[in-house]
């Protein structure tokens, strides 16, 4: 393939069972990934090594308390971390009515090509709708579009302690009714909903970001979280994955980019200390590190691993 163009025969949004032939696994018989399957190999390493770093940390501030001396900043902070928990139920509630009072939600009369692909998703990933037998986190979460003035990004969140919803950039739903590339668009949705299945987006992983704040390893927490959701997009939308260009190039012109010559490009440069250096800072991997991944899975199935450095 020369070059990325859009290919919208794949994706009808009209027709959701036509739809999912070739971009989604709803014709697969054998049982879908569990969570387990799904996240990435550096996640719970990260997870358990931040939360025993919090723990001892916890075990520190109790010590320097009980021996009279005061707490430094980080000691203030660890403590204010455990305690996230019992705190975020009104930051949480606060952060959703911020976000979705300056958004449109996204429902069968709005916005419905993005509806339909959006409920078919989190029909196959196991959410149920309002009124179903599911509760808690397994409830569809709802959607909103937000004006993303210029800025190409969607994040999932939670509006209650047991409930989930997705808020996703006008800029990226663009790409589907400007270009057709709904495969795109499955692909983001599936990421963020991809989130709320795995968890990330649970209240007492807030517990230990002080500590892994601190010590520079939230980054890689999150890095994998990352990983993790493209897997799950790369299971529930593989043709969408390559669209992920548009982070990197912008609305309009990720379709007019050659992806043989930018892999080419990727792989004459030096894979050396700088990449790594780079890669470990963000809290996304770089776009060489997550263009990579997916140019693999597009090769080999959803189950690769992106690199972590």
């Amino acid at each position: 393939m020369s070059s990325f163009e859009p290919k919208p025969e794949k994706t009808n949004p009209d027709n959701p069972e036509r739809s999912g032939e070739k971009s989604s696994p709803q014709t697969q018989t054998q049982p879908h990934p569990t969570v387990r399957e799904f996240r990435h190999r550096a996640e719970v390493p990260m997870l358990v090594l931040g939360g025993i770093l919090t723990v001892l940390a916890v075990v520190a501030c109790i010590f320097v308390i009980l021996i009279g001396m005061s707490l430094s900043e980080f000691g203030q902070g660890v403590l204010v971390g455990i305690l996230a928990p019992a705190l975020a139920f009104f930051a949480i509630r606060w952060f959703y009515w911020s976000a979705i009072t300056n958004a449109v939600e996204v429902t069968p009369a709005q916005f419905p090509e993005v509806y339909t692909i959006y409920h078919d998703l989190a029909q196959q990933m196991g959410f149920c709708p309002d009124g179903a037998a599911g509760k808690g986190i397994t409830r569809l979460p709802r959607l909103y579009i937000k004006n993303g003035n210029g800025v190409m990004n969607a994040y999932a969140s939670k509006c209650q302690v047991s409930r989930g919803y997705v808020v996703i950039h006008s800029d990226l739903v663009d790409v589907g009714y400007t270009y057709q590339d709904w495969e795109f668009v499955r692909f983001v949705l599936a990421h963020e909903l991809g989130h709320i299945k795995c968890g990330h987006v649970d209240l007492w992983r807030s517990m230990i970001r002080p500590v892994t704040t601190a010590l520079r390893l939230q980054a890689s927490v999150i890095r994998a979280q990352e990983y993790t959701a493209d897997r799950v997009a790369l299971y529930y939308a593989p043709a969408g994955g390559k669209g992920m260009i548009h982070l990197y190039c912008g609305k309009h012109l990720g379709h007019r980019v050659n992806m043989d010559e930018y892999f080419a490009s990727v792989h004459a440069h030096k894979d050396g200390f700088w990449l790594k250096a780079a890669n470990f800072l963000s809290d996304h991997a770089v776009g060489f590190r997550r263009m990579a991944a997916l140019h693999e899975a597009e090769m080999k199935g959803w189950d690769v691993h992106g690199k972590m450095l």
